[in-house]
C-alpha cells in the first residue's frame, strides 16, 4: 500500500473539497438560482394572465347568467306568437301600412333548442311622432322583442319626413314545424 505524507494528504484532502464544492455548486446550486431566476421572471406574467383568465371568467359568467335569461323569458314567451303579424297588427293601429315599403322575416338557428326571428321593416314618409309611436308599441309588447338595429334618414322628397329601415328580434324555442324564410 501506498504511504502518503502529511502534506500529500492535505491536498488529496483539499482537492476532494474542491471537487465535492464544484459538483454541489454545478449539480445543486447552479440549477437551483437559473430556476429561481426564471421563475421570478414567469411569475409576474403568470399571475397577469391568471387575473386576465379571472376577468374573463367573471365575463362568461355574466354572458352566461343573462343567455339563461334571455332563454328564460324566450321560453315564457306566448305560444303561437308570430313576430310578423304582431308588425303587421301595430301598423295597422297606427295606420302605417301605405307607408311599408317591405317586410322580410328570417330566421336564425341559433342551437338546436333556440333560433332568433328578425324581421326587417322598412318604412317610408313616416314622422318622427310615427316613429316613436311604433317603437314603443314594440317595446310595451308583453313578449321579449328587441331592436336590433334601427336607420333613420330624412326622406329625399320631404325633409320633414323619414325614411327607416329597422329591425326587430325575437329568440324562440325551436318547434319541430319551424317555418322557413319569408317575405312580404
Amino acid at each position: 500500500m501506498m504511504r502518503l505524507t502529511n502534506r500529500e494528504r492535505w491536498l488529496a484532502l483539499g482537492m476532494a473539497v474542491i471537487i465535492t464544492a464544484w459538483a454541489l455548486f454545478a449539480f445543486g446550486i447552479s440549477p437551483a438560482l437559473e430556476r429561481t431566476e426564471t421563475l421570478s421572471r414567469i411569475i409576474p406574467e403568470k399571475l397577469k394572465e391568471l387575473a386576465q383568465i379571472r376577468a374573463k371568467s367573471v365575463q362568461y359568467l355574466a354572458l352566461r347568467a343573462e343567455l339563461d335569461d334571455y332563454k328564460a323569458k324566450a321560453a315564457s314567451d306566448e305560444k303561437g306568437f308570430e313576430l310578423i303579424s304582431f308588425l303587421e297588427s301595430i301598423n295597422n293601429q297606427l295606420n302605417l301600412t301605405e307607408k311599408v315599403a317591405a317586410m322580410k322575416q328570417e330566421v336564425l338557428q341559433i342551437d338546436l333548442n333556440y333560433c332568433e326571428i328578425i324581421v326587417e321593416t322598412e318604412l317610408e314618409n313616416v314622422t318622427l311622432q310615427q316613429l316613436m309611436e311604433f317603437l314603443s308599441k314594440v317595446k310595451s309588447s308583453p313578449n321579449h322583442l328587441h331592436i336590433k338595429s334601427l336607420y333613420t334618414k330624412k326622406n329625399a322628397a320631404n325633409p320633414d319626413l323619414l325614411d327607416t329601415t329597422l329591425q326587430i328580434a325575437i329568440l324562440k324555442l325551436n318547434n319541430t314545424s319551424q317555418s322557413q324564410n319569408g317575405s312580404i
